[in-house]
């Protein structure tokens, strides 16, 4: 299957006028099928698609990677311009999440839509919670079973009901993937199921070992020293061609891959990135 993955929304650009934003949004082209994976977190979704070309109102449908608002942020914008489409995600993406600062204080990061907002704007939000084949060759992860010992969510992440406070393990990250004829292809949004525990996964479920990319946030921007060393012990080991990283990856964690994984391997996401596959 013929693949082609333009990055549309990331915190980085290289070039005016494209606009960098803190989020991720990836236009996906698999033989031609036109799939949006995440939105960003305001506008730069719409502008940066102008300036490289990209029509939107020919996106069939969403795929929300979790419940976050820079990855949810312009759904609602983009469901008032262009209209219904199927929105693939998690159940769970819609709790109340928030984020512990210093000082006692938290900042509101929940998804930036509602599911009766996406229904009142024609939109079809369709759970998925586990393995699922959505177009042929092409699948959602749903949960990703957390099994590293070292891996986490990456942040002091909460979500409130009913006036309590817990800890948000985040279980409605997942990946999309594509299992293409010469390895698998693997977007995902933040990781927060960890890289490694994603990798896994999706060799796991479809029993492949070759992984031609992975592309996305990795969440390795508050990883720990030891974290950071054994994922990339665990990433040496296996066959990924091209880690295309940013977003939360954070500038140390990128430099640590690019200098132990070399530059032939390691590649900086930033917007308006393509990949042809």
């Amino acid at each position: 299957m013929d693949t082609v993955i333009k990055v549309l929304v990331e915190n980085t650009t290289p070039r005016s006028p494209l606009l960098g934003e803190y989020g991720f949004s990836a236009q996906v082209l698999v033989d031609q099928h036109n799939i949006l994976f995440d939105t960003g977190s305001q506008a730069a979704l719409f502008s940066n698609s102008a300036a490289l070309g990209v029509d939107l109102s020919q996106v069939q449908d969403i795929i929300i990677s979790h419940g976050h608002y820079d990855h949810t942020g312009a759904v609602l914008p983009f469901l008032e311009k262009y209209g219904g489409r199927n929105i693939y995600a998690h159940p769970g993406i819609f709790a109340h999440r928030l984020v512990d600062l210093p000082g006692g204080k938290q900042l509101d990061i929940g998804c930036r839509f509602t599911k009766e907002e996406a229904a009142r704007m024609g939109a079809r939000v369709i759970p998925i919670d586990g393995f699922t084949e959505i177009y042929p060759g092409v699948y959602l992860t749903g949960e990703i079973p957390r099994v590293t010992e070292y891996e986490d969510v990456g942040g002091n992440f909460v979500y409130e009901k009913e006036g309590q406070f817990y800890p948000d393990l985040l279980p409605d990250d997942m990946a999309l993937l594509i299992d293409h004829r010469e390895g698998l292809i693997i977007l995902s949004g933040c990781s927060h199921s960890g890289m490694i525990n994603t990798l896994d996964y999706c060799r796991q479920q479809t029993g492949r070992t070759r992984v031609l990319a992975y592309i996305g946030g990795t969440h390795l921007m508050t990883a720990s020293p030891l974290r950071l060393e054994k994922t990339i012990e665990a990433l040496k080991s296996y066959e990924v061609e091209k880690l295309i990283v940013g977003h939360c990856t954070g500038f140390y964690a990128a430099a640590q891959l690019y200098n132990r994984l070399g530059g032939q391997r390691v590649i900086k996401m930033e917007v308006g990135a393509s990949f042809t596959f």
